[in-house]
Parts: C-alpha cells; structure tokens; sequence
C-alpha cells in the first residue's frame, strides 16, 4: 500500500499545479496582462447561474439559492451592470486559492477548506464541501435524505448501513469542479435525475427487487463527477 503512496501524492500535485496555472491565467486575464476572448470572459458565470436554476427546479431551494444568486451577481459584474472596480478583477484569486489548497493536500499537510456537515441523529444530512472534503456514514434506521454541495471539493457518504423510509427520499447533490461519492445499500432502488454539464454522472448501483424503496437522486453536475455505488 506504501509503495502507490508516492504516484499518487505525486498525480495530486501536478492536478493541484494545473489548476494554479489556470488561476493565473484568469488573474492574467482579469488584469489585462493577456486576453482569452470576450465571450469566456463575460459569460462564464452563466454556469452558476444554470446550475442554480436547476436545483430550485428540483426543489434544492437552499443550495439553488445561493448558486442562483452568485451567478447573477457575477454576470452582473461581467456585464458592467454593477462596477466592483479593482476588487473583482481579483476573482481567479479563488482558483489560485484551490489549487494552493490541493498541493498543500497533495504534500500530507493541511489544506484550506470551509466545509461543514449537519445531521439530526443521522436522519437528514446536510452537507457542504467547499475547497476541502468531508465524509459521513449514515446509521439511520429512518433515513430521510440528503442535500449535498460540492464546490471544488468532494464529498464522500457511506448510505449502507441506513434505512431509508418505507415511502422512499430524496438526495439532492450539487457538484460544481468538485466530486462526490455515495454509497448506498444493495436492495435501494436508485433513480437518478439531472443532466451533467461537462462533468460526468456514473450509476454503479444493482437495483432492489420489485417491492424495493425508491431513491431519487437529484443530481446538477458541471465540471464535476458524481458516482453512485453499492
């Protein structure tokens, strides 16, 4: 086990230098220094704007909110509609901020994250994985659902021990250039909903009997990867 340790300290980091490159060329960008086309520019907050949109559709009302309101308050930015002046040409400073994060992670050390997890005796889980990671088993014996952000950072929740209620749950997941990762029983039937945008949604699970509890996913993936598991 040792001996893979290396390759993949070594993979993360050069993961964690490519997206510092990609920082820096926004904050080059931003800055005028050089010029990647008027259209990224001006439009790249529309992704959050989308993917905020769709979660309220699914009923994500809190985690569509806030992506919802993010992306109309950058595009507004973009679009000269509101002038943050200096202050908003520093926003690839965030990607900077990620990737110095992920070689942190990569060399055994600390990283830079604001992540938190909040569950009532495991029955409904809230989780928000921002610049970092978090991971959670669930013990539940009336497990009720779940509402998931992933925002360049992953979230891990290990399902196979829960019960979910006899009337079935819903999981809402939000992955924006993060990941996120659910295990869940055997005999669950897993219905997975949403779209990826550039990202990728894999389903894994084996599917219950006939008579098995209904699982929906509600899934919004950009940039990302969400993976379902037994």
């Amino acid at each position: 086990m040792s001996e893979n340790l290396p390759s993949k300290y070594n993979q993360q980091s050069w993961i964690a230098i490519v997206v510092i490159v990609v920082g820096a060329i926004f904050l080059l960008q931003s800055l005028n220094v050089m010029h990647l086309g008027r259209f990224i520019s001006t439009w790249w907050p529309a992704i959050f704007v989308i993917v905020g949109f769709s979660k309220l559709q699914a009923h994500d009302k809190r985690n569509g909110s806030i992506l919802f309101i993010i992306g109309l308050i950058l595009l507004s930015a973009t679009l000269d509609f509101i002038n943050w002046g200096s202050l908003f040409k520093l926003w690839p400073l965030i990607i900077l901020y990620v990737g110095v994060s992920m070689l942190l992670k990569s060399q055994g050390k600390p990283g830079l994250s604001f992540s938190n997890i909040d569950s009532s005796d495991d029955d409904y889980v809230h989780a928000s994985a921002i610049f970092g990671g978090i991971e959670k088993v669930v013990v539940s014996e009336n497990f009720k659902g779940a509402n998931i952000l992933s925002l360049f950072g992953g979230v891990e929740l290990d399902l196979r021990k829960a019960k979910a209620i006899d009337t079935g749950c819903t999981i809402n997941v939000t992955t924006l250039f993060g990941g996120t990762e659910i295990m869940v029983p055997e005999d669950w039937n897993v219905i997975i909903t949403g779209t990826p945008i550039f990202g990728g949604v894999e389903d894994k699970t084996k599917g219950g009997e006939k008579n098995a509890v209904n699982v929906t996913v509600n899934s919004t993936v950009a940039f990302g990867a969400l993976e379902l598991k037994a």
